[in-house]
């Protein structure tokens, strides 16, 4: 889970009463007309076209490599990343959302549990080792499950967490399941006939491997399918590896914008490494909202070219990145962290400005593992769990971006060992105004008074800082002192008192467990 939306979210908002959804795949896209061709016979025409397909996991392609002759992964004679084009073997799957998940169990249901024939699941990703824990909890044999991981092509681990990665792999030794790693799929049935998979060869840096198969789980990597690249070749669309857009999201058409996975920046902001794969999706769909409701203000002229840009600069996401999943030993694992490059955690911890990390407990131990990052400016920048036990994640997501001062003192706490288990710490009920929906509204609230002057040609509070905090010179305590003496004697310190209680009296349905004046 990404965190973003789910079939619930999605029927709290009553999406189909305010969308009208077709089901189906783009085949074409005729811009003079403006249609969409879905399934090659049905035409949508558009206004306004936003693509957003994302990447899908494909079907992957043997490298037909001689496993007799000892082919090693250095002499393919094919790219492991090219495009399958043949038809998709039946009990092939790639689970890519819900429906296709469903598909696969109804299929392993009626037509795998009870032949005691082999699984195979090929890939390194979080998706690969949620199916295996999901095979193993419909009752297949660990022994009957093998993980194949090809080579990653990342510099860390998908948990990129050393204690993580050593739970599951000893989760998995545990169930019986066999972990094959450093290996790319060379055949299928020795280069047979593929309606079916019966047998599949890999290679290695080493020795080859032949594995019995009765069903394959391809998890080995996320592209641009292959209808989708055609439709958007087709259309002249700008296309270098991914589907090229501005930072306002326009393509070179200026009733086509695009957005998610599928897209990358343009050349000219020197920003390869970057794109909507590193940011939160939700929060890059609401910039594209808010780029596109422009387009429905009458008092507006509409745009007939994407605008100049001033300064080549891409836009800042702020939230975070969120996955989470079962994983083998059923463990329970969440991970949040600052959206920004794929970075190892050991290279991370080697920079100055990282701060510092606070952990309680082990995988499988007693408490359970839960590990907080706090950067140096003492918030909270990365949060990952891995329990045994389910916790209400939504919750732990909010503590996201909060200085540590809001979690209760939570660093000083933690230093004198008060704090033994960060679990039952985030469980007490003097943080459930944290979890509040609108807590979120009230800090702006706050913020927005600390900013506004409390009078004229009298500086905010924000102002006052700023002189200090923009000197190279550090803070000392008589500055702070004055700081503080500022804060009490400009009313902001009572109006910050006052704007939390009216905070706590009217959310107090949801909050009743807080004192408020009138009653001790």
């Amino acid at each position: 889970r990404s965190f973003c939306y789910d079939q619930e979210s999605y029927a709290k908002t009553s999406l189909r009463t305010w969308v009208n959804v077709v089901v189906g795949k783009m085949t074409a896209c005729d811009r003079k007309k403006k249609v969409v061709v879905v399934n090659g016979n049905t035409l949508v025409p558009y206004d306004h076209l936003v693509m957003c397909m994302g990447q899908q996991y494909q079907v992957p392609a043997p490298t037909e490599a001689d496993i007799d002759m000892g082919t090693t992964n250095s002499e393919l004679p094919n790219s492991p990343d090219r495009r399958y084009l043949k038809p998709q073997p039946k009990n092939l799957f790639t689970v890519n959302d819900e429906y296709d998940a469903a598909v696969a169990l109804y299929w392993l249901e009626n037509y795998f549990l009870k032949s005691n024939r082999k699984a195979i699941v090929y890939g390194c990703t979080l998706d690969a080792y949620c199916c295996v824990q999901t095979l193993i909890a419909m009752g297949i044999p660990g022994e009957n499950i093998q993980l194949v991981e090809p080579p990653s092509i990342y510099q860390s681990t998908c948990f990129n967490d050393p204690k993580i990665d050593d739970a599951v792999k000893q989760a998995l030794v545990s169930s019986g399941v066999q972990v094959h790693s450093g290996y790319i799929l060379a055949h299928w049935n020795d280069g047979d006939d593929v309606s079916e998979i019966t047998s599949a060869s890999f290679t290695s840096s080493k020795t080859p491997l032949t594995l019995e198969c009765g069903v394959f789980f391809a998890y080995y990597k996320r592209a641009v399918d292959t209808d989708a690249f055609k439709a958007i070749n087709d259309a002249c669309l700008v296309y270098d590896g991914k589907l090229v857009i501005d930072a306002a999201f326009h393509t070179n058409d200026v009733s086509v914008r695009g957005a998610g996975t599928i897209t990358k920046y343009q050349r000219k902001y020197h920003a390869e490494q970057w794109s909507h794969a590193n940011f939160n999706s939700k929060e890059v769909g609401v910039h594209l909202a808010t780029e596109m409701l422009r387009l429905f203000d009458p008092t507006l002229d509409q745009q007939t070219a994407p605008p100049e840009e001033s300064l080549n600069l891409i836009p800042i996401y702020r939230n975070p990145k969120i996955q989470g999943g079962i994983l083998p030993g059923c463990y329970y694992y969440l991970h949040v962290a600052k959206p920004g490059l794929d970075v190892p955690l050991a290279t991370q911890k080697e920079q100055p400005d990282y701060g510092k990390e606070y952990l309680t407990g082990s995988p499988g131990g007693k408490p359970d593992y839960f590990r907080i990052h706090i950067n140096q400016y003492n918030n909270v920048e990365t949060l990952t769990c891995l329990t045994k036990q389910a916790f209400p994640c939504e919750n732990f997501i909010c503590l996201y971006g909060l200085h540590e001062r809001f979690l209760n003192n939570m660093v000083s706490r933690f230093n004198e060992k008060l704090i033994p288990d960060f679990y039952e710490f985030f469980r007490e009920t003097w943080c459930l105004a944290l979890y509040h929906d609108r807590f979120s509204d009230f800090r702006d609230e706050v913020r927005e008074l600390l900013v506004t002057s409390p009078g004229v040609g009298m500086d905010s509070i924000e102002d006052k800082v700023r002189e200090v905090v923009d000197e190279d010179v550090p803070m000392n305590d008589a500055q702070k002192k004055q700081l503080l003496e500022i804060y009490a004697s400009s009313g902001s310190k009572r109006a910050v008192e006052t704007r939390l209680l009216s905070f706590l009296s009217y959310n107090y349905y949801h909050l009743p467990m807080y004192a408020k004046p009138g009653m001790v």
